[in-house]
């Protein structure tokens, strides 16, 4: 499995099927995503994460964002040792916004 995709690999993916997104930025940055139907987003707020593993499902693939995406790549280390599939979305959601940008 990647670990690590850039953001047009992510809107490739999300273009193509649902995915599932955890965010986690804190509440005061959380703005929307835009992402195909179907596609789940979960907020959980990078501090919370360690008490609120129990929300997430192990079955499942999380795309994880941050804002700048360097913090989202030390959690996404975390998360695989406890069990979970998770892929770190370089660049996070700067990355994502710039993309539309340009």
């Amino acid at each position: 499995m990647n670990y690590s995709v850039t953001t047009k690999e992510f809107m490739m993916l999300a273009a193509k099927e649902p995915v599932d997104v955890l965010d986690l930025r804190d509440p005061e940055f959380v703005d929307s995503f835009d992402l195909s139907e179907g596609s789940n987003v979960t907020h959980i707020p990078l501090t919370q994460l360690p008490n609120r593993l129990g929300q997430l499902d192990r079955g499942k693939t999380y795309y994880l964002f941050t804002q700048f995406g360097g913090r989202s790549k030390t959690m996404a280390q975390f998360l695989r040792n406890e069990g979970f599939q998770v892929v770190n979305v370089i660049g996070g959601t700067s990355a994502y916004k710039q993309y539309f940008a340009s």
